[in-house]
């Protein structure tokens, strides 16, 4: 996978947050995958706990005031023809325009289309 691979990953990514869409930000998960937070590790087996995570996940934002969030690749390491590791730093913001939150997270990709 390419960096310009993981660019186009993200732009899409970031646009389906844009619209506080669960479902969208879930269909760009592979169905076996999980995240690393805090400590500890939560692993989806498969679809529909995972689509239930984001779509509360974009309930939090919403509620908290979102109004778009953007981001960073600041680094991209192909691992093979279809698979990356990415760093991104992102940037969510209030309605105002100021800082809702700012993190930096990395990334497993695998190109599945």
């Amino acid at each position: 996978m390419r960096e310009a691979d993981a660019q186009r990953f993200f732009l899409r990514y970031r646009d389906a947050f844009n619209t506080l869409d669960g479902l969208a930000v879930a269909a760009l998960w592979h169905t076996q995958g999980g995240i690393a937070q805090d400590g500890s590790v939560t692993w989806w087996a498969d679809a529909a706990p995972m689509r239930d995570n984001m779509v509360a996940l974009c309930e939090v934002y919403r509620q908290a005031g979102f109004a778009r969030t953007d981001f960073e690749l600041t680094a991209v390491h192909p691992l093979g023809a279809q698979f990356a590791w990415a760093n991104v730093q992102w940037m969510i913001y209030h309605h105002d325009s100021s800082v809702l939150q700012r993190f930096c997270t990395a990334y497993h990709l695998i190109h599945t289309h």
